[in-house]
């Protein structure tokens, strides 16, 4: 290896002046490299074929001077930091949308062709929010299906209780075997038995017409003691006749 060497103040212009004289055709080899010391940074040349002169090499080191001290100028003033001045926005930074709904902000959303309230859970990107619904549920949505909440405007009315049509007082039910209230008040029999319209009960009449009977003969003992057998309905029915007719005897009875 050649030893033969340039001594340059910068690294850059060591190899401007390699690459010049390899192609002038003055460079000893075609391969070199680049040496740093204490002092700068030298060439070296690898293989060495056939050595400049003298006069060639001093050319050389004075075109590579010549270059050097402007070279040292741009590389100092690169050194010397830059002037403060207004930062520029960033190319990332987000555009601002119109509103900004900040997490928990309550709001009215937009659903098809109708307005539900929500509240403000993120922000996915400029134009989109994701919000959750009071009974449950969120969606995404974009800015212009937002607004703000107005209580006025946006308050769900409370339901009111359903009004009652205004009819006249119905009296309870009763069965059709019973006798009507104001008649026993008023300790007044009735004009006949009830009729039995149950196809699988017909038996049962018998029992209607008995009592009947019996109270229109003022036999009250004997409605009293009168025996109903059975525990299905019309045997009920039988049952509270019976107490009906007593209970028109003892409306009918003197007070004492």
């Amino acid at each position: 290896m050649d030893t033969t060497a340039s001594r340059f103040t910068l690294r850059k212009n060591a190899e401007r002046a390699a690459r010049a004289m390899i192609r002038k055709g003055t460079a000893p080899a075609v391969d070199y490299g680049i040496k740093s010391s204490d002092d700068g940074f030298e060439i070296v040349w690898k293989i060495a074929k056939t050595a400049p002169t003298t006069d060639e090499v001093e050319s050389e080191i004075a075109e590579a001077s010549a270059e050097q001290p402007a070279a040292a100028s741009l590389a100092e003033a690169a050194s010397q930091p830059a002037p403060a001045g207004p930062e520029p926005a960033s190319a990332l930074s987000e555009p601002v949308p119109k509103n900004e709904w900040p997490h928990g902000t309550r709001v009215m959303v937009r659903k098809g062709k109708s307005w539900r309230e929500a509240t403000i859970i993120s922000r996915l990107d400029p134009d989109h929010w994701r919000a959750e619904y009071p009974g449950g549920g969120s969606g995404m949505f974009q800015e212009a299906d937002i607004r703000a909440y107005e209580a006025e405007r946006d308050a769900t009315p409370a339901k009111q209780p359903r009004r009652a049509t205004a009819t006249a007082p119905q009296k309870s039910s009763r069965s059709r075997y019973a006798i009507d209230p104001e008649a026993i008040a008023a300790g007044r029999l009735p004009q006949k038995a009830p009729v039995v319209t149950s196809a699988a009960n017909p038996h049962y009449q018998k029992h209607f017409d008995r009592l009947f009977a019996l109270a229109r003969a003022s036999d009250w003992d004997a409605v009293r003691d009168y025996k109903v057998t059975g525990s299905n309905s019309y045997s009920k029915m039988v049952a509270r006749y019976r107490q009906d007719l007593l209970a028109v005897h003892a409306a009918s009875e003197p007070a004492p």
